[in-house]
Protein backbone atom coordinates (compact mmCIF):
# COMPACT_ATOMS: atom_id res chain seq x y z
CA UNK A 1 0.00 0.00 0.00
CA UNK A 2 0.87 3.70 -0.55
CA UNK A 3 0.04 6.91 1.38
CA UNK A 4 -3.62 6.38 1.01
CA UNK A 5 -3.88 5.22 -1.71
CA UNK A 6 -2.85 2.06 -3.90
CA UNK A 7 0.89 1.57 -5.02
CA UNK A 8 0.95 -0.58 -7.79
CA UNK A 9 4.47 -2.28 -8.84
CA UNK A 10 3.45 -2.44 -12.98
CA UNK A 11 4.91 -1.71 -16.12
CA UNK A 12 3.48 0.66 -18.77
CA UNK A 13 0.01 -0.39 -17.52
CA UNK A 14 -0.91 3.55 -16.91
CA UNK A 15 1.32 5.62 -18.85
CA UNK A 16 1.77 5.89 -22.50
CA UNK A 17 4.81 7.26 -24.21
CA UNK A 18 3.90 10.76 -24.13
CA UNK A 19 3.47 10.67 -20.38
CA UNK A 20 6.56 8.92 -19.90
CA UNK A 21 8.77 11.42 -21.74
CA UNK A 22 6.67 14.86 -19.69
CA UNK A 23 7.96 12.97 -16.42
CA UNK A 24 11.53 12.48 -17.99
CA UNK A 25 11.97 15.67 -18.59
CA UNK A 26 10.40 17.09 -15.21
CA UNK A 27 12.49 14.69 -13.67
CA UNK A 28 15.94 16.35 -15.36
CA UNK A 29 14.96 19.87 -14.71
CA UNK A 30 13.96 18.84 -10.89
CA UNK A 31 17.46 17.90 -10.61
CA UNK A 32 18.76 21.21 -12.31
CA UNK A 33 16.53 23.19 -10.30
CA UNK A 34 17.72 21.47 -7.17
CA UNK A 35 21.32 22.47 -7.01
CA UNK A 36 20.66 26.01 -6.32
CA UNK A 37 22.81 26.96 -8.72
CA UNK A 38 19.93 29.08 -11.01
CA UNK A 39 18.36 30.34 -8.11
CA UNK A 40 19.15 29.69 -4.16
CA UNK A 41 15.64 28.59 -2.92
CA UNK A 42 13.56 27.81 -5.41
CA UNK A 43 12.76 24.22 -4.80
CA UNK A 44 10.66 23.31 -8.00
CA UNK A 45 9.67 19.83 -6.23
CA UNK A 46 8.01 21.13 -3.68
CA UNK A 47 5.14 22.18 -5.25
CA UNK A 48 2.34 19.70 -5.87
CA UNK A 49 0.74 19.10 -9.86
CA UNK A 50 -1.93 17.73 -11.32
CA UNK A 51 -0.99 17.16 -15.02
CA UNK A 52 -4.13 15.73 -17.27
CA UNK A 53 -3.94 15.05 -20.72
CA UNK A 54 -6.11 15.90 -23.19
CA UNK A 55 -6.75 13.56 -26.52
CA UNK A 56 -7.50 14.43 -30.17
CA UNK A 57 -11.28 13.97 -29.02
CA UNK A 58 -10.61 17.47 -26.76
CA UNK A 59 -11.42 15.06 -23.90
CA UNK A 60 -9.46 14.94 -21.05
CA UNK A 61 -8.68 10.84 -20.49
CA UNK A 62 -6.04 10.62 -17.89
CA UNK A 63 -4.85 12.86 -15.05
CA UNK A 64 -1.53 12.29 -13.16
CA UNK A 65 -0.47 13.66 -9.20
CA UNK A 66 3.43 14.95 -9.12
CA UNK A 67 4.77 14.93 -5.61
CA UNK A 68 1.45 14.85 -3.79
CA UNK A 69 0.75 15.91 -0.58
CA UNK A 70 -1.95 13.40 0.76
CA UNK A 71 -3.07 10.25 -1.92
CA UNK A 72 -6.31 10.16 -2.86
CA UNK A 73 -7.94 6.71 -1.52
CA UNK A 74 -8.48 5.87 -5.72
CA UNK A 75 -5.14 7.06 -6.65
CA UNK A 76 -2.49 4.51 -7.87
CA UNK A 77 1.12 4.82 -7.11
CA UNK A 78 3.74 4.24 -10.64
CA UNK A 79 6.40 2.14 -10.63
CA UNK A 80 9.50 3.79 -10.98
CA UNK A 81 9.83 2.73 -14.90
CA UNK A 82 6.93 4.38 -15.28
CA UNK A 83 7.41 7.57 -13.02
CA UNK A 84 11.07 8.18 -14.45
CA UNK A 85 11.89 8.76 -11.17
CA UNK A 86 9.61 10.58 -10.00
CA UNK A 87 6.75 10.43 -7.26
CA UNK A 88 3.82 10.32 -9.72
CA UNK A 89 0.29 8.82 -9.33
CA UNK A 90 -2.27 7.99 -11.69
CA UNK A 91 -5.24 9.74 -10.47
CA UNK A 92 -8.48 10.55 -12.79
CA UNK A 93 -10.96 11.91 -9.92
CA UNK A 94 -10.71 15.64 -10.56
CA UNK A 95 -10.84 15.13 -14.65
CA UNK A 96 -14.16 16.82 -14.30
CA UNK A 97 -13.37 19.38 -11.93
CA UNK A 98 -9.75 20.10 -14.52
CA UNK A 99 -12.24 20.40 -17.31
CA UNK A 100 -14.20 23.12 -15.88
CA UNK A 101 -11.26 24.87 -14.55
CA UNK A 102 -9.31 25.13 -17.24
CA UNK A 103 -12.15 25.09 -20.21
CA UNK A 104 -14.97 26.68 -18.13
CA UNK A 105 -16.07 30.18 -18.23
CA UNK A 106 -13.30 31.58 -16.40
CA UNK A 107 -10.44 29.37 -17.49
CA UNK A 108 -7.41 29.99 -19.45
CA UNK A 109 -7.12 26.57 -21.63
CA UNK A 110 -3.45 25.98 -20.15
CA UNK A 111 -2.99 26.10 -16.87
CA UNK A 112 -4.83 26.98 -13.01
CA UNK A 113 -2.57 27.84 -9.72
CA UNK A 114 -4.77 26.22 -7.18
CA UNK A 115 -6.90 23.49 -7.86
CA UNK A 116 -8.02 22.02 -4.82
CA UNK A 117 -7.87 18.36 -4.24
CA UNK A 118 -7.99 17.07 -0.82
CA UNK A 119 -7.97 20.56 0.75
CA UNK A 120 -4.45 20.70 -1.21
CA UNK A 121 -3.72 23.39 -3.79
CA UNK A 122 -2.12 21.96 -6.83
CA UNK A 123 -0.51 23.49 -10.11
CA UNK A 124 -2.91 22.29 -12.42
CA UNK A 125 -1.45 22.19 -16.24
CA UNK A 126 -3.27 20.23 -19.33
CA UNK A 127 -0.72 18.76 -22.05
CA UNK A 128 -1.36 16.97 -25.39
CA UNK A 129 0.63 14.21 -27.27
CA UNK A 130 2.58 17.49 -28.54
CA UNK A 131 4.46 18.59 -25.98
CA UNK A 132 5.76 21.57 -27.69
CA UNK A 133 2.04 23.13 -27.85
CA UNK A 134 2.17 23.43 -31.27
CA UNK A 135 5.29 25.54 -31.15
CA UNK A 136 8.79 24.60 -32.54
CA UNK A 137 9.67 24.37 -28.89
CA UNK A 138 9.72 20.62 -27.50
CA UNK A 139 10.42 21.94 -24.51
CA UNK A 140 7.32 23.88 -23.81
CA UNK A 141 5.32 22.39 -21.61
CA UNK A 142 7.86 21.63 -19.21
CA UNK A 143 9.17 24.70 -19.38
CA UNK A 144 5.87 26.52 -18.65
CA UNK A 145 5.50 24.45 -15.72
CA UNK A 146 8.61 25.75 -14.63
CA UNK A 147 7.75 29.02 -15.42
CA UNK A 148 4.19 29.11 -13.37
CA UNK A 149 5.06 27.28 -10.49
CA UNK A 150 8.28 29.96 -9.90
CA UNK A 151 5.37 32.68 -10.33
CA UNK A 152 3.91 30.65 -6.91
CA UNK A 153 7.38 30.91 -5.35
CA UNK A 154 7.03 34.59 -5.92
CA UNK A 155 4.11 34.90 -3.61
CA UNK A 156 6.42 34.22 -0.49
CA UNK A 157 8.27 37.69 -2.04
CA UNK A 158 8.33 41.24 -0.17
CA UNK A 159 5.96 43.65 -2.39
CA UNK A 160 7.70 46.00 -4.84
CA UNK A 161 6.98 49.23 -3.54
CA UNK A 162 4.39 51.11 -5.54
CA UNK A 163 4.26 48.02 -8.06
CA UNK A 164 0.86 48.21 -10.45
CA UNK A 165 -0.15 46.08 -13.11
CA UNK A 166 -1.85 48.98 -15.31
CA UNK A 167 -1.61 47.54 -18.68
CA UNK A 168 -4.75 49.86 -19.79
CA UNK A 169 -3.04 53.48 -19.45
CA UNK A 170 0.14 52.18 -19.96
CA UNK A 171 1.89 55.12 -22.54
CA UNK A 172 2.72 54.64 -26.06
CA UNK A 173 5.15 57.43 -26.94
CA UNK A 174 7.74 57.48 -29.32
CA UNK A 175 10.66 58.93 -27.45
CA UNK A 176 9.36 55.96 -24.86
CA UNK A 177 9.13 53.39 -27.66
CA UNK A 178 12.73 54.12 -28.87
CA UNK A 179 14.29 53.27 -25.75
CA UNK A 180 11.94 49.96 -25.02
CA UNK A 181 12.74 49.27 -28.66
CA UNK A 182 16.44 49.52 -28.04
CA UNK A 183 16.51 47.90 -24.74
CA UNK A 184 14.85 44.77 -26.36
CA UNK A 185 17.47 44.63 -29.57
CA UNK A 186 20.45 45.18 -27.60
CA UNK A 187 19.56 41.72 -24.90
CA UNK A 188 17.89 39.53 -28.17
CA UNK A 189 21.21 37.25 -28.32
CA UNK A 190 21.17 36.85 -24.27
CA UNK A 191 21.82 34.24 -23.09
CA UNK A 192 25.37 34.27 -24.97
CA UNK A 193 28.30 31.62 -22.74
CA UNK A 194 31.16 33.43 -24.24
CA UNK A 195 30.29 36.87 -22.89
CA UNK A 196 32.84 38.43 -20.71
CA UNK A 197 32.70 39.89 -17.91
CA UNK A 198 33.47 43.43 -19.44
CA UNK A 199 31.09 42.96 -22.01
CA UNK A 200 28.34 41.47 -19.42
CA UNK A 201 28.85 44.95 -17.44
CA UNK A 202 28.98 47.60 -20.55
CA UNK A 203 25.28 45.83 -21.39
CA UNK A 204 24.12 46.13 -17.61
CA UNK A 205 24.77 49.60 -18.20
CA UNK A 206 23.42 49.93 -20.98
CA UNK A 207 20.29 48.63 -19.81
CA UNK A 208 20.23 51.22 -16.65
CA UNK A 209 21.06 54.03 -18.58
CA UNK A 210 17.77 53.04 -21.16
CA UNK A 211 15.28 52.61 -18.21
CA UNK A 212 16.74 55.64 -16.27
CA UNK A 213 15.89 57.53 -19.18
CA UNK A 214 12.79 56.34 -19.42
CA UNK A 215 11.85 56.91 -15.95
CA UNK A 216 13.40 60.94 -16.74
CA UNK A 217 10.82 61.41 -19.70
CA UNK A 218 7.84 59.71 -17.92
CA UNK A 219 4.88 61.87 -17.15
CA UNK A 220 2.02 59.21 -16.77
CA UNK A 221 0.36 60.18 -13.39
CA UNK A 222 0.79 56.30 -11.96
CA UNK A 223 4.76 56.68 -12.97
CA UNK A 224 4.29 53.53 -14.80
CA UNK A 225 7.68 53.17 -16.42
CA UNK A 226 8.71 52.94 -12.90
CA UNK A 227 5.77 50.79 -11.54
CA UNK A 228 4.45 49.25 -14.40
CA UNK A 229 7.61 48.45 -16.25
CA UNK A 230 10.06 47.80 -14.02
CA UNK A 231 7.66 45.57 -11.75
CA UNK A 232 7.01 43.67 -14.86
CA UNK A 233 10.53 42.78 -15.14
CA UNK A 234 10.96 41.92 -11.88
CA UNK A 235 7.87 39.35 -11.95
CA UNK A 236 7.75 38.24 -15.50
CA UNK A 237 11.27 38.38 -16.07
CA UNK A 238 12.57 36.37 -13.09
CA UNK A 239 10.28 33.31 -14.13
CA UNK A 240 11.54 33.50 -17.98
CA UNK A 241 14.95 33.02 -16.35
CA UNK A 242 14.45 30.43 -14.61
CA UNK A 243 12.91 28.74 -16.92
CA UNK A 244 15.27 29.13 -19.94
CA UNK A 245 17.96 28.64 -17.96
CA UNK A 246 16.82 25.24 -16.81
CA UNK A 247 15.92 23.94 -19.72
CA UNK A 248 19.39 25.55 -21.27
CA UNK A 249 20.43 22.68 -18.24
CA UNK A 250 19.05 19.83 -19.60
CA UNK A 251 17.92 20.46 -23.46
CA UNK A 252 20.12 20.23 -26.09
CA UNK A 253 20.15 24.09 -26.98
CA UNK A 254 20.08 23.82 -30.79
CA UNK A 255 16.59 22.34 -30.55
CA UNK A 256 14.31 24.73 -28.78
CA UNK A 257 14.77 28.86 -28.68
CA UNK A 258 17.30 29.79 -26.55
CA UNK A 259 17.39 32.96 -26.07
CA UNK A 260 15.10 35.37 -23.50
CA UNK A 261 14.11 37.82 -26.05
CA UNK A 262 13.74 38.28 -29.88
CA UNK A 263 13.73 40.99 -31.52
CA UNK A 264 10.56 43.61 -31.84
CA UNK A 265 11.45 44.42 -35.80
CA UNK A 266 9.66 40.14 -36.10
CA UNK A 267 6.39 41.75 -34.82
CA UNK A 268 3.56 42.93 -37.44
CA UNK A 269 1.05 45.45 -35.55
CA UNK A 270 -2.13 46.83 -37.11
CA UNK A 271 -3.26 49.29 -34.11
CA UNK A 272 -2.01 50.68 -30.62
CA UNK A 273 -3.55 48.43 -28.80
CA UNK A 274 -1.31 45.71 -30.19
CA UNK A 275 1.77 48.43 -29.74
CA UNK A 276 0.26 48.72 -26.09
CA UNK A 277 0.46 44.70 -25.31
CA UNK A 278 3.89 44.63 -26.66
CA UNK A 279 5.34 47.09 -25.17
CA UNK A 280 3.46 46.75 -21.37
CA UNK A 281 3.98 43.11 -21.19
CA UNK A 282 5.63 41.09 -23.64
CA UNK A 283 8.93 42.92 -23.61
CA UNK A 284 9.75 42.60 -20.08
CA UNK A 285 9.87 39.00 -19.93
CA UNK A 286 13.31 39.04 -22.07
CA UNK A 287 14.59 42.16 -20.73
CA UNK A 288 13.96 41.46 -16.90
CA UNK A 289 15.80 37.86 -17.85
CA UNK A 290 18.17 39.18 -19.98
CA UNK A 291 18.98 42.23 -16.59
CA UNK A 292 19.21 39.19 -14.11
CA UNK A 293 21.15 37.05 -16.07
CA UNK A 294 23.77 39.64 -16.63
CA UNK A 295 23.54 40.65 -12.87
CA UNK A 296 24.15 36.88 -12.27
CA UNK A 297 27.16 36.90 -14.71
CA UNK A 298 28.78 39.47 -12.63
CA UNK A 299 28.14 37.84 -9.48
CA UNK A 300 25.77 39.74 -7.98
CA UNK A 301 23.12 37.83 -5.61
CA UNK A 302 19.99 37.80 -7.91
CA UNK A 303 18.19 36.18 -4.83
CA UNK A 304 17.76 39.96 -3.08
CA UNK A 305 14.67 40.78 -5.70
CA UNK A 306 12.83 38.55 -3.05
CA UNK A 307 13.09 41.48 -0.78
CA UNK A 308 11.11 43.85 -2.94
CA UNK A 309 13.58 44.66 -5.27
CA UNK A 310 13.33 44.97 -9.22
CA UNK A 311 16.03 44.26 -11.29
CA UNK A 312 16.74 47.90 -12.33
CA UNK A 313 17.15 48.39 -8.48
CA UNK A 314 19.89 45.62 -8.60
CA UNK A 315 21.75 47.09 -11.50
CA UNK A 316 21.47 50.42 -9.87
CA UNK A 317 23.16 49.57 -7.03
CA UNK A 318 25.27 47.50 -8.12
CA UNK A 319 26.68 49.85 -11.22
CA UNK A 320 27.04 53.00 -8.66
CA UNK A 321 27.03 55.18 -12.08
CA UNK A 322 27.63 58.77 -11.87
CA UNK A 323 25.46 61.30 -14.18
CA UNK A 324 28.11 61.59 -16.62
CA UNK A 325 28.73 57.81 -16.94
CA UNK A 326 24.77 57.13 -17.34
CA UNK A 327 25.05 59.72 -20.39
CA UNK A 328 27.80 57.33 -21.48
CA UNK A 329 26.21 54.28 -21.65
CA UNK A 330 23.27 55.77 -23.62
CA UNK A 331 25.46 56.91 -25.97
CA UNK A 332 26.57 53.83 -26.63
CA UNK A 333 23.62 51.99 -26.58
CA UNK A 334 22.31 54.41 -29.07
CA UNK A 335 25.28 53.70 -31.26
CA UNK A 336 23.69 50.07 -32.22
CA UNK A 337 23.34 50.05 -35.99
CA UNK A 338 20.11 50.12 -36.56
CA UNK A 339 18.95 53.19 -34.45
CA UNK A 340 17.64 54.63 -36.99
CA UNK A 341 15.62 51.99 -37.81
CA UNK A 342 14.68 51.70 -34.36
CA UNK A 343 13.36 55.51 -34.44
CA UNK A 344 11.36 54.56 -37.85
CA UNK A 345 9.70 51.67 -36.22
CA UNK A 346 9.35 53.89 -33.13
CA UNK A 347 7.41 56.47 -35.00
CA UNK A 348 4.86 54.15 -36.42
CA UNK A 349 4.06 52.61 -33.99
CA UNK A 350 3.53 55.76 -32.04
CA UNK A 351 1.12 56.75 -34.76
CA UNK A 352 -1.45 53.98 -35.12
Amino acid sequence: MGRNGMEVIGEEQWTKEVDRRLFEQLKDLEKALAGNKIWKGYSYQAYPQYLVHRDAANQLDRGFLINPVRIPPSAIRLSRKESMGLDVWRYDGHLAKADVALFGPFGNELFEFDLLIGNVEYYLQVYTDDLSRDSEDPTQTVSFSVHENFHRYQNKWEWVPEAQQDFRNFPVLQNLLELQILCQEITKDLPLEKLSKKQSRDLLEQYLAIRTEEINLDSTAGRLIKNHELYQEQMEGSARYIETMASLAVFDKDSFPSTFGYSLFEFHVTNKDEVRGIVGQTVYYGTGASAIYLLDRLGYPIEEMEQGKTPYDLAKKYLALSPQQMRQALARAKSIPNWAAIQKLAAEWANY
